[in-house]
Parts: C-alpha cells; structure tokens; sequence
C-alpha cells in the first residue's frame, strides 16, 4: 500500500465513487484512528485524515517492544491482528482498484482465485494449470483461478510480468492490469503495469497480441474489443499506454530479437552481390519488422558483406553505410532513405 493508493481510496470515497468492497476498506482504516483523532469526513480535511491514517498504518505495522511492556501480550496481538487485517484489506482494494470493467467483477467471484506477490529480489516463475508460465518480477503480484473457466483465461497482474502463453485460440487468455486489458491466444510478451497516472507498456516477444484501455466500467468485455481504441503488436513491437492523453504509442523494441524459427539458420546475414530488395526481404522474414527502402535509387543498389552475430539496428547501420545511405525508425517500421544532403 503506497501513500498514493491511499489518497487514491479516500478521494473516491469522499465523492461516493467507492465500491461496496472499497468503502468497507474506508471504514476499517477509520477505525484504526482512536476517538480524539477522529475528523468529521468532510473534502477540506482529506489531507488531515490522510495523515492520519498513513501515521497509523506505518505505526502498527512496525509495533515495538514497549507495546508489549506497557500494555501485555493481548494488546500487541490484538495490534498484530489488526495490522494483517488491513493488509488484506489494502492488497484486495489494490487489485479491485486494477480491475475497472465489469468482466472482471465476474472474473473475482472464483471461489478458488489464488495469489502469489514477489517479495524477493529475483524473478518469480508461476505455472498455470493451462501449461502457461508467467515470469513475475519483483514487487509485483499476479492473481489467477486455479482452474480457467472454460470459454476464456483470465489473470490479474500488479507490477511487471512476462507471459508464455500457450496456445488455444478457443480460450482466449486476458491480462488485466491498472490501465489496460491485453488479449492473446498464444505468445510471449511482458505487461507493465502502471497506475493511474504512469503509462503502462505491452512489450512482444513472438505471436499477435490487443491492448486496449482499461476504463469504461459500462461495456463487457467483448463490447471493449470491440469499440475501444486499440494497439495490435506483432513481434518486437511494444506499445506504451498514456493514462492522461487516454492514447497508445506504438514503437518498436530497443533490440529486436529473431524469431523463433530463424534461430539456427545458417549463413542467413551472409551476402554476396544480394539486391538490397533481397537483403531487406530476409531481415523482415528474420525479425518481423517492416523494412521500407523509401527511395527508388536504393533500390538498384547491391550488398556485399557478413552482419552475422549483430542487432538488427547494426546491422541496417552496416548496410546503410555501404550504400551512403540513412535509416530512421518510424512507428513499427524501420525506413532506410538517403541521406539528406
């Protein structure tokens, strides 16, 4: 529970924007707070209430020694209860928070839903019953059904996760998180989540996967897809979602990969005379990226040469100097242009 996320469940709670669930939680963290330190909850004092309750929680989650000399064994456990209440309470309040759109109402009510955070410092592998695996990385948490219904797969990340689906295009799989919903039937990507005023970012690795904007409480899920704007990637494609401009900017990877069937090939960045249309044709099949030779000129030209063992972007910058020409990344698309004079 960070000082944001409590400001975050005041503020809807002062402006009767709360679930059920939230303003339940709004009442036990009230409770904490003893007689003389309780405000009437009114707008002008959010910041005095706020305070006081973000002292408490610090407070008796770190209680000491002296609790338990001055007031007796029954007084600290009654404070240690209390405290693992309210951190139930504020785990379940984050991912209710996480989750704006009714399918996921539906989606929490599984009576065997589990949970696993990452308390350590080093990557966190889960597998699910589908044969899917999520890499989780610190800090982070993912909630999951022990067993997928059967028309659809569902999860709910907080943090950051790498997923390697696996593929049934007749249960899609959905990861909710703060700001966006992403649907693929079988791929691998990695989903940060941001709240609600970070980006988050959808990050490809092989396969198709949507994103789409986590926001509109009145549409189901199908209705989402369907109307909302939308991000579609592809291989080494990555999205990142901004919560105030409500828009995704599409770009490619900082190091694209080659896919997984172009591992092993051999001699496959080894040319001799090679039209560049050809040598551009085999880097696009490789990475999946779209590669434009913008101008006709570049098109008549030839490349000789070994770019094997490089990245992608080097191996365009090897190409592009052979020819006196230029590159720039636009979008999802590398361009490779003449060099303005």
């Amino acid at each position: 529970m960070s000082r944001e996320d409590l400001h975050t469940l005041l503020e809807r709670y002062l402006k009767n924007q709360s679930s059920p669930e939230e303003k339940l939680l709004v009442e036990k963290l009230y409770g904490m707070l003893d007689k003389e330190d309780l405000p009437e909850v009114i707008p002008d004092e959010l910041s005095a209430l706020e305070e006081k309750l973000w002292h408490n929680i610090k407070q008796q989650s770190t209680v000491s020694d002296n609790h338990q000399h001055r007031n007796g064994p029954g007084r600290r456990l009654w404070y240690a209860a209390a405290v693992i209440s309210v951190i139930s309470l504020l785990a379940g309040y984050i991912f209710l928070a996480d989750a704006r759109n009714p399918q996921y109402a539906a989606f929490q009510k599984y009576a065997d839903l589990l949970e696993k955070t990452n308390s350590g410092k080093t990557p966190l592998g889960i597998n699910l019953e589908d044969g899917s695996k999520v890499v989780l990385q610190p800090k982070s948490s993912l909630r999951y059904p022990a067993h997928f219904k059967p028309g659809q797969r569902e999860v709910l990340l907080h943090g950051e996760g790498y997923f390697l689906i696996s593929k049934n295009h007749t249960r899609p799989f959905f990861v909710y998180s703060n700001n966006v919903i992403t649907r693929v039937v079988g791929t691998s990507f990695t989903v940060r989540s941001g709240n609600s005023t970070a980006p988050s970012e959808v990050i490809v690795r092989t396969g198709k996967v949507v994103v789409i904007p986590n926001q509109d409480r009145r549409l189901s899920l199908s209705e989402l897809f369907r109307k909302q704007a939308k991000a579609v990637l592809t291989p080494n494609q990555k999205t990142v979602y901004s919560p105030d401009k409500g828009s995704f900017e599409n770009s490619l990877v900082p190091e694209p990969l080659p896919s997984a069937d172009a591992l092993g090939t051999k001699n496959q960045d080894v040319f001799e005379d090679t039209p560049l249309t050809e040598v551009v044709a085999a880097l696009q099949r490789t990475y999946g990226i779209e590669i434009v030779i913008k101008d006709q000129s570049l098109r008549r030209n030839t490349f000789t040469g070994d770019i094997s063992n490089k990245g992608l972007y080097k191996k365009i910058e090897l190409i592009c100097s052979a020819m006196g020409a230029g590159y720039v990344i636009s979008g999802t698309r590398i361009i490779i242009q003449e060099k303005k004079r």
